[in-house]
């Protein structure tokens, strides 16, 4: 055989097999798209699971207000949001009832650390002895703390508090948003 031949035939068995091995990969990657999907599918059927989707798809509805004008007593997104009427409507679209006012949701369940804190929970904010704010938790690592709220300033933001001088100093407790959920199907029960 010619060095020519021979140096196509090489080529041609490399090409080959190189062929072979990407429909082997892509085919072990379909199968660990699908365990995926069947595994994230059975975790969200866990108790942890259905955690983890609530607290997402209220930071994710919450997200989805952000720019919408503060509007006082209101819950119309057309017209805007307090900070309570943001809370109560994304709660709401998310089958959670909530009491109307920040006060009444702050002694509607139990009273966590702000630093224990995770995404969907609540935060709540006063000064004086009387609560006046309420936030939803995005992210907290103990050094910033994001929350999405309505402001009568900027209307519904994300923001670190903890970089706000004003909220900062009226930041006083939390409440884990699943403790409403256990009541509401506690009540059921």
């Amino acid at each position: 055989m010619s060095f020519l031949r021979l140096s196509i035939l090489t080529l041609i068995v490399h090409i080959g097999i190189g062929c072979s091995n990407v429909r082997v990969a892509l085919s072990d990657s379909d199968k660990r798209i699908e365990y995926t999907e069947k595994s994230k599918s059975a975790y969200l059927k866990t108790e942890a699971g259905k955690t983890y989707a609530l607290r997402t798809s209220l930071i994710n509805t919450a997200s989805d207000y952000i720019g919408t004008p503060y509007k006082y007593a209101s819950t119309d997104p057309k017209k805007g949001f307090d900070c309570s009427g943001l809370v109560v409507t994304v709660a709401k679209k998310n089958n959670l009832d909530l009491p109307r006012s920040s006060g009444s949701m702050a002694c509607a369940a139990p009273h966590i650390p702000w630093t224990k804190a995770t995404s969907g929970d609540l935060v709540f904010f006063g000064d004086h002895g009387k609560i006046h704010h309420v936030a939803f938790v995005e992210k907290n690592n103990g050094k910033e703390l994001y929350v999405i709220h309505s402001t009568n300033q900027l209307g519904v933001i994300s923001e670190n508090i903890l970089a706000s001088s004003y909220w900062k100093k009226r930041l006083l407790f939390a409440v884990d948003i699943t403790s409403f959920q256990k009541a509401k199907e506690k009540a059921k029960a």
